[in-house]
């Protein structure tokens, strides 16, 4: 009872209790796992029920992300408690509650298609059609934020029983509200062939495992290619002349090269490293190479000048090439720093002692209120300052559907998805 970001899940087949490490992957998950419930309720025919074949489909994924396990449920009788709870839970009220606070999460508009940004990805590089471990070409639907590559559902539950610090897991297409600008724009500039070129340059293909393998052939190979990087080239020959992988990290951060950052933190670069010269934390770098604002644009070219970079086999010697971008957003960006955080960096408490641009500084601010919980824009609160949210079922009428389907979320409180009576209520 005294666990953080804990949730609860309710199922015909079992019950069972999910900690997070932070409450924003808590929510993330809260919102996923509803946001599937959704879609399963979109895709349904205008007419008639949905198969059980389809049902247990849909619960199966869920599933397999949930416990990173890949076998389906074979009863019968589950895929028949399965329908009956779809169906009897589509004229249901369905909120959700959390562990701590009131952060909303995802509301999904009606107007929305959960295809686009998969699309996106996919067209950004044709390498993200196919898995980045398996090379699979079925539900490749899922991505590493932190490593920048798109999964299959096998190989996605794998990267999740890895954790957090190996691996972030994410939906393309079940909870498009944990892609922000700036992870979007990580995911083009790097993608499966790039990432590839640093986690497997000492990979011999033959080793490389197909999409029909076993699950403990999978875990084997993931294990050893992100966890205990087997397969990435050394710096011995490449970068002789930097004294360690944070130098490489630093240089490469102040010549705003993606690719470089990549494989020095398959180095085991710091990213929470400082330049020497004036301490500056290797965010705050990042943010000023992406957007200089003078005079901190000059200080980076001066000290990025100072050293040239060697480049590792199979990888650009210059910044990326150009590559499709995301759509114009109220900001600018930042991918390189973007990498950096949701691979361990934190954003120091001093300000920085060089100047950023007002974009980088909305940056900062930006993930500053989405780590303590105050980015409150994806959702609206009554009076009691409660947040409203929720999840419809078919299509209504607007204030028919806001009648029946907006629910109070409220501090403290657990998600559930009832056995009893199909929804996801509180206990």
């Amino acid at each position: 009872a005294d666990r953080r970001f804990c949730f609860e899940v309710i199922t015909p087949q079992y019950t069972r209790v999910y900690q997070a490490p932070s409450e924003e992957d808590m929510k993330s998950w809260i919102g996923s796992i509803n946001n599937a419930l959704q879609s399963a309720f979109e895709s349904r025919p205008s007419t008639g029920t949905p198969s059980a074949e389809k049902v247990s489909s849909t619960r199966n994924t869920i599933a397999a992300v949930l416990t990173g396990k890949t076998t389906p449920f074979s009863s019968q009788r589950a895929s028949t408690n399965a329908t009956s709870s779809y169906i009897s839970s589509s004229s249901k009220i369905v909120s959700r509650h959390a562990t701590t606070g009131d952060k909303p999460t995802y509301m999904k508009p009606d107007n929305e298609t959960p295809s686009a940004l998969l699309n996106q990805i996919r067209e950004a590089d044709a390498g993200n059609k196919y898995c980045a471990d398996c090379n699979s070409d079925q539900k490749v639907e899922w991505v590493s934020i932190n490593l920048g590559i798109i999964l299959c559902i096998e190989c996605s539950g794998i990267h999740r029983s890895l954790g957090t610090h190996i691996s972030k897991v994410r939906s393309l297409t079940l909870d498009t509200s944990a892609f922000t600008p700036d992870i979007i724009e990580l995911l083009m500039l790097i993608g499966n062939r790039v990432s590839n070129m640093v986690w497997e340059a000492k990979l011999d293909a033959f080793l490389k495992p197909g999409p029909n393998v076993t699950r403990e052939q999978r875990l084997h190979f993931i294990t050893g290619k992100y966890s205990d990087r087997l397969y990435v080239q050394g710096s011995t020959d490449a970068m002789a002349h930097f004294k360690s992988p944070d130098d490489t990290l630093l240089v490469s951060i102040k010549q705003n090269n993606i690719q470089q950052v990549l494989y020095a933190l398959a180095l085991r670069a710091n990213p929470n490293a400082a330049d020497r010269s004036r301490g500056t934390h290797a965010v705050f770098l990042a943010l000023a190479a992406a957007d200089p604002a003078s005079p901190s644009s000059s200080f980076v070219q001066q000290r990025s000048g100072s050293s040239t970079l060697s480049t590792p086999p199979g990888l650009s010697p210059s910044a990326p090439p150009p590559r499709p971008t995301t759509p114009t957003p109220l900001r600018k960006p930042f991918p390189v720093a973007e990498l950096l955080l949701q691979n361990g960096a934190e954003i120091p408490t001093q300000p920085a002692p060089i100047p950023l641009s007002r974009a980088a500084q909305q940056y900062i601010e930006f993930k500053i209120d989405q780590k303590t919980g105050r980015h409150l824009g994806l959702g609206v609160k009554d009076s009691a300052g409660d947040v409203l949210s929720a999840l419809p079922s078919e299509k209504h009428s607007p204030n028919d559907r806001d009648s029946r389907l907006m629910k109070r979320q409220s501090t403290g409180s657990r998600s559930a998805v009832s056995s009893r009576d199909g929804s996801i209520g509180r206990r």
